[in-house]
C-alpha cells in the first residue's frame, strides 16, 4: 500500500467543496494540465507575436530612415569656415594672377631684354637685388627620351616663406624649349609667368624641371626664373654649360 501511494500517477484529481452541495471530486490527466497551462499560453504568444510582426512589417519598410543629428563643435565650425575662405581667396588669387601675367606691358623697359619668352606682367618689380632665394646643387640627367635639370630653390631667410613660380629654359642647338609644359606650349606667343610651376618655400625646395626632348649639339645650358606670386622678378639664373652625351 506504501509504494503505491509513492509511485507518480498519470492522473491529477481536484475536490471542488461548494456547501451545502456535495463534494465533487475531478480528475485530469497529466497531459492535459501541462497542454493547459504551457503549452496553450506559448502558442498563443507565439501567435500574438507572428500577428503584429506582419502588421508592422510594411510600416517598417516605409518609414523613413532615421537621421543621426550631427553634432559640430566651436572648432569644427571654425575649421569649416576656414576652409571656404581659402577656397574664395585661392579662385582670387587665380583670376589675379590672370589679370597681371595676361598680357605684355606697352612701356619697354630695361628689364624685357632679360624676360626672353615670358610676357612682362603688369608692375613687374624687378627684386633681383634683394636676393630672397638662391639655387644650389643642379644636377644634369640626360636619357633617350627626356632630359631632366634639378636643383634646389633655397630662401635666404628661413623666417619669411617665398612663393612663387619658376619657369625653365633648356638651350642647345636644336632650340629653345621650356618647363613646365603648360609654358613650353605658349613660347611662340609668350609665356605667362603663373604658367610656371607653382612652389613655397621656407628652408629649401627641390624642383624637377624635366623636358621630353633631348638637346643636340656639343653642349646644353639652362636659365631658370623665378617670379613671386605676384609677379615679380625674384632671379634669375644662367646654369654652366653641360656636354651633350651620345651625340
Amino acid at each position: 500500500m506504501k509504494d503505491s501511494i509513492q509511485n507518480n500517477g498519470e492522473e491529477v484529481s481536484i475536490v471542488i467543496y461548494d456547501a451545502p452541495l456535495p463534494p465533487r471530486y475531478l480528475k485530469f490527466s497529466k497531459k492535459f494540465v501541462r497542454t493547459l497551462f504551457i503549452v496553450a499560453p506559448t502558442m498563443i504568444g507565439l501567435t500574438l507575436l507572428v500577428l503584429i510582426g506582419l502588421l508592422l512589417t510594411p510600416s517598417i519598410k516605409n518609414a523613413p530612415s532615421p537621421k543621426m543629428p550631427s553634432v559640430m563643435n566651436y572648432d569644427d565650425s571654425k575649421i569649416t569656415e576656414m576652409e571656404s575662405e581659402i577656397k574664395i581667396l585661392k579662385q582670387s588669387n587665380t583670376q589675379l594672377q590672370e589679370k597681371l601675367s595676361g598680357q605684355k606691358s606697352s612701356d619697354t623697359t630695361q628689364d624685357d631684354i632679360y624676360l626672353m619668352g615670358i610676357l612682362r606682367p603688369y608692375g613687374m618689380q624687378n627684386l633681383l637685388n634683394e636676393k630672397k632665394v638662391t639655387l644650389d646643387q643642379f644636377e644634369f640627367i640626360s636619357t633617350a627620351e627626356k632630359t631632366n635639370l634639378k636643383f634646389q630653390i633655397i630662401s635666404t631667410n628661413p623666417e619669411n616663406r617665398v612663393a612663387g613660380h619658376v619657369v625653365v629654359f633648356m638651350l642647345s642647338k636644336s632650340g629653345l624649349t621650356a618647363y613646365p609644359e603648360a609654358a613650353a606650349d605658349s613660347l611662340k606667343e609668350g609665356i605667362k609667368f603663373s604658367q610656371g610651376e607653382p612652389f613655397a618655400v621656407s628652408r629649401l625646395r627641390p624642383t624637377n624641371a624635366e623636358f621630353g626632348t633631348k638637346p643636340t649639339g656639343d653642349t646644353v645650358k639652362f636659365i631658370v626664373y623665378i617670379f613671386s606670386r605676384e609677379g615679380d622678378l625674384l632671379l634669375i639664373k644662367e646654369s654652366d654649360p653641360y656636354p651633350v652625351q651620345g651625340k
